[in-house]
């Protein structure tokens, strides 16, 4: 009889019940064991990957202080930015998004690839410092990992008019050269910090603890006349380029107070254009970096020295009709003249004249009267590596560099130094420590008896009448006192180049009671009759004129009327050849 297969049961082995348990015991051991290394022994490590994954330590940038005018107008300002950067951990998962990204950044795929390389771990700039309108187009793209941080730059609203003067600021926010450099420390602030929570995408979830606030940088406030400033500038842009000048620079000052007024230099770039300055001689503030040999210029100081010692008489005359010989050359005049006093061998810049009155006074004295005037030390003014210029001691001075240190050879000025040394002149022998920032006061010290300043600025004001190598400095109406200075550049080779000169001037107006002060150089110039009366004494009457109507400084009177110059139908050929060679 068959078994009926539904009452069949089959007993399954006793130790099937007990392996089960033993794998599933086994199993649940190893999840507590690995519980309990996640929560022990990996636990600080586990916190510190979760910490650099998800927590983020951000900078909170510091404004930086603006420049300003005596006006109070912004000469530097900061305005609106951004910066773009990236997590290139989470970033480098978006690859198919780059070439979206690289196109609204106006890069090449590679170059965004070569960008984010360049960068750290957790952090890569991809853009500093562009325009909001960029930030808000990469925003709208929403690619993980790719951040827009608001920011701000430095913005110059007389671009290339103030460059070498301001100077610029790296993308750090930190000075580069000139005012921006020098008081960066007082301009910058302090960056703060902030620990924020983000998510996989990178999207900030909360700040972390109480962030670290920036702290903004202080203004600094000019006694910069931006008027002034700008027909400076412009003036001297012109005459740069109509003479094909390398090179060249202006200052204007208050006789009085030493406060500076204006101070260009060319060549300049526009720093708030992309690369606009690129070339560092662009940026180069020439009036306090560039020394030169000035040429006839010098000549007033050894005069004063002169005087000033008993050397020479004030009426006293010298035959200037022959060369001089000194030291194995012969000095001479470029116009031959038979006999001048002290007052007309300034007019006509009498090489002869100047190298006489120079050997009959003690060339400690003329040194002296050099460094008391300004000559051989910077200015502090706060620019970085201001030269000093070059002033032998007179301990080594032959009787060839005791001659030719009177003509302006020998010696390396500034601009500024000049503008500084004829303000002791023109406010009656105080030499006045120059000064550009507000509310600072110039030391100030008598250089030279007030005889003997009011001698030499009546005397300059013949300079710049008929006849006098300065006539194209004369302003209709005012008078002008004033000296031109023209030296031919060095060669490198122990002699002078002919066609390349130092072309100054500096006068001061109005010629009886001084206001303001000017000095002009243009270096390396080429073309034209470039000496100092022709190529420098045009900026200094445009810029001049401007400057007398702006402070609403009145020329002389005649009665109930302004005076009107002797020469106002003088022709430009008549001055021209007047002007006898420019002044050398």
């Amino acid at each position: 009889m068959s078994k009926d297969p539904r009452n069949f049961q089959r007993k399954l082995p006793g130790w099937r019940a007990a392996a089960l348990f033993a794998v599933i015991a086994l199993a649940f051991a190893a999840v507590l064991a690995r519980d309990a290394e996640v929560q022990g022994w990996l636990s600080q490590r586990l916190r510190s990957q979760g910490a650099i994954r998800m927590i983020q330590e951000r900078p909170l940038p510091a404004q930086r202080g603006s420049i300003l005018a005596d006006n109070g107008q912004a000469l530097a300002v900061n305005v609106p930015a951004v910066t773009v950067w990236a997590d290139p951990r989470i970033f480098s998962r978006e690859k198919a998004e780059w070439p979206r990204v690289a196109q609204v950044l106006g890069l090449t795929p590679a170059e965004l690839a070569e960008r984010v390389k360049a960068g750290g771990a957790d952090f890569a700039y991809l853009e500093r410092q562009v325009l909001p309108q960029l930030g808000r187009e990469i925003s709208a793209l929403h690619v993980p990992g790719l951040y827009v941080q608001k920011t701000s730059r430095s913005y110059y609203p007389l671009g290339p008019v103030t460059t070498a003067l301001i100077g610029l600021v790296h993308l750090d926010h930190h000075g580069a050269a000139g005012l921006e450099r020098g008081y960066d420390s007082w301009l910058s602030g302090q960056p703060g910090r902030e620990k924020v929570l983000v998510d996989g995408k990178g999207e900030v979830l909360r700040v972390l603890g109480r962030p670290r606030p920036p702290v903004n940088g202080h203004d600094l406030h000019l006694t910069i006349d931006p008027q002034i400033q700008y027909w400076a500038y412009m003036t001297l842009r012109a005459a740069q380029k109509h003479f094909g000048a390398e090179n060249g620079s202006a200052v204007v000052m208050n006789v009085h107070s030493g406060q500076i007024l204006a101070m260009v230099s060319v060549p300049s770039c526009n720093p708030n254009t992309r690369d606009g300055c690129t070339n560092p001689s662009d940026y180069v503030n020439n009036a306090v970096h560039q020394a030169f040999e000035p040429g006839s210029v010098m000549k007033p100081f050894m005069v004063a020295a002169a005087l000033a010692t008993g050397s020479i008489r004030p009426d006293q005359r010298f035959d200037v009709a022959h060369c001089l010989p000194v030291g194995g050359f012969c000095i001479r005049d470029d116009v031959v003249h038979r006999e001048l006093d002290v007052a007309h061998i300034l007019k006509y810049s009498s090489d002869v004249g100047a190298a006489k009155i120079a050997l009959r006074t003690p060339a400690e004295a003329i040194a002296q009267m050099y460094r008391a005037a300004g000559f051989g030390e910077p200015a502090p003014l706060g620019f970085d590596e201001a030269t000093a210029g070059v002033l032998p001691p007179a301990q080594s001075w032959d009787r060839a560099r005791h001659a030719t240190i009177a003509l302006g050879y020998g010696v390396s000025v500034t601009t500024l130094q000049l503008a500084e040394g004829y303000a002791a002149i023109a406010n009656g022998g105080y030499h006045v420590q120059p000064v550009l920032v507000a509310g600072q006061t110039g030391q100030s010290r008598r250089i030279m008896p007030a005889a003997i300043a009011d001698r030499l600025r009546h005397w300059l004001e013949g300079v710049c009448a008929a006849n006098g190598t300065g006539i194209l400095a004369a302003i209709p109406g005012y008078s002008v006192a004033g000296k031109t200075g023209t030296a031919n550049l060095a060669n490198g080779k122990g002699g002078f180049n002919k066609k390349k000169t130092n072309a100054t001037f500096v006068g001061f107006a109005p010629g009886f009671a001084p206001d303001l002060v000017m000095a002009v150089s243009l270096r390396g110039s080429t073309r034209y009759w470039n000496f100092g009366g022709v190529e420098s004494a045009p900026v200094f009457r445009v810029t001049m004129r401007h400057a007398l109507q702006r402070l609403d400084i009145a020329p002389r009177w005649c009665g109930s009327r302004a005076c009107v110059s002797k020469d106002a139908n003088v022709t430009t050929t008549q001055a021209e050849i007047w002007a006898e060679g420019g002044g050398k």
